[in-house]
């Protein structure tokens, strides 16, 4: 996903954003990964992309709704 956020500005939104909706983030502003109950993975910056690759996820929840709910978490941060 494209951004124009600053790596620091985002890192912070993503941050809160994690908190808000029970997650965990670690890492910086240039890689790390991520864990919630239903879905892990990680994430690096590849110049102005933010980068997202899951690497496990609960059996019972679709595909579909993991991509439009990481878009909507990313779009609002």
């Amino acid at each position: 996903m494209d951004t124009r956020v600053s790596p620091s500005s985002l890192l912070a939104r993503a941050r809160r954003a994690a908190r808000e909706n029970g997650a965990t983030l670690v890492g910086d502003e240039e890689s790390g990964r991520f864990s919630h109950e239903l879905v892990k993975g990680e994430y690096r910056m590849a110049g102005q992309k933010v980068v997202v690759t899951i690497t496990d996820k609960h059996w019972l929840l679709p595909w579909p709704v993991v991509e439009v709910r990481l878009r909507e978490l990313l779009a609002s941060v």
